[in-house]
């Protein structure tokens, strides 16, 4: 078998003609799936949401980390917050709603009434007093760890977490051509999955399947052209070429929206796909940009929140709706039909006979996918085993 080295392209490990995958068991296995929860979902940065969805002191959003439920608030002084969702006084969940807005900037408990201000502070004890083991100051919410990327919220629940800029490190100022911090949801889809979601980001981080499950995402991009061009960290991605100049990812193959920002030369005529390990896909268009927040339910289930974002000014133009459209439209389609194949992966993994697949030469990022997961794990190699 030859032996394919893709360091040029930013991946770091060979790549062996016909490498086993995954054995099956990976996708199916609840114990692997502890596993991942505890050492990657408990300890890698996640996306959370964005900035945007909290815009006011006192809106929030919960966020479900396996077992944990968060509580991401924007509090009195504006700062972000990402508090546990447990009353310090007997463990009950002080919020159930998913979103909206503390109305009295404060959070109470709605089992005995204990409150505590937006930023975790317990300020209010009913009945109880101070000393013979209670102290107010001992009863503050957990707070996870908070970092603001380019609008995007991310948190880590490991209480000494891996700094961002280190396990983000390719990401940092990639994209500041297109300010994506300026940039607004336009559109939101929910696609609830049965599948194990590393099959999502494998999926996504390869062409070898789109000449026959996405005949027209095959037309506006050739499949050949695809890159991989970072490898570093929870990081991995490339891009792949758009031909038609001042085109895009829509029905049509036109632009949905005028370039954004400051995105210029190259990059006018590339789309990027950017895998940000564990939860997020990030897609940068010349003209928007699309992103999956992925949510593990369990090892066959998955959350997956697709989103859309334009320039204000595009989203609040009546004339600009037909290309918005027609970029959710593209992507839409395209997603079912990964989604389709993906579901059908998980169905066919949990096979008795099927012990592991092969990788081709085109599939060497999903090698390196494999990797990650092991590291994180802690596993030893059983491809290299076979």
């Amino acid at each position: 078998m030859e032996q394919r080295q893709f360091k040029k392209r930013g991946v770091d490990y060979p790549i062996v003609d016909g490498a086993p995958t995954l054995p099956g068991y990976y996708y199916h296995s609840p114990d692997i799936y502890r596993e991942e929860v505890e050492k990657i979902f408990y300890k890698f940065w996640l996306l959370a949401c964005r900035e945007e969805e909290i815009p006011e002191p006192g809106d929030y959003k919960l966020i479900q980390v396996a077992d944990e439920s968060i509580i991401v608030v924007r509090d009195k002084s504006n700062t972000i917050r990402a508090l546990f969702n447990v009353c310090s006084h007997r463990g009950t969940q002080l919020c159930a709603e998913p979103k909206g807005h503390f109305n009295s900037k404060t959070i109470q408990c709605p089992y005995h009434a204990w409150t505590y201000a937006l930023d975790g502070r317990l300020i209010a004890a009913p009945l109880m007093q101070e000393g013979h083991g209670f102290e107010k100051s001992k009863c503050s919410l957990p707070q996870a760890h908070v970092h603001n990327w380019e609008g995007f919220i991310f948190i880590n629940l490991d209480e000494s977490p891996v700094p961002f800029e280190v396990q983000m490190e390719a990401l940092i100022g990639k994209f500041a051509d297109w300010k994506i911090s300026e940039l607004r949801i336009a559109r939101h889809i929910r696609y609830e999955l049965n599948c194990n979601w590393k099959l999502i980001l494998q999926n996504y981080q390869e062409c070898y399947h789109c000449p026959g499950v996405h005949p027209l995402l095959s037309k506006l991009t050739p499949v050949d052209s695809a890159q991989h061009d970072v490898s570093k960290g929870a990081v991995i991605g490339g891009f792949m070429d758009l031909p038609r100049k001042g085109g895009s990812m829509t029905m049509t193959g036109e632009a949905a929206a005028p370039p954004i920002c400051n995105v210029h030369g190259d990059d006018l005529q590339r789309v990027y796909y950017y895998s940000v390990f564990p939860n997020m896909l990030l897609t940068p268009h010349p003209d928007f940009v699309m992103y999956h927040h992925i949510i593990p339910l369990e090892p066959g289930k998955i959350i997956n929140d697709c989103y859309w974002l334009f320039r204000p000014e595009v989203i609040n133009d009546p004339s600009a709706q037909g290309g918005i459209n027609s970029a959710v439209e593209f992507w839409d389609l395209t997603n079912r039909q990964d989604w389709q194949v993906c579901e059908q992966m998980q169905i066919g993994t949990k096979s008795r006979r099927f012990k592991h697949g092969y990788y081709s030469g085109r599939e060497d990022i999903l090698y390196q996918l494999d990797r990650e997961v092991l590291k994180a794990l802690g596993h030893p190699d059983p491809q290299a085993q076979d």
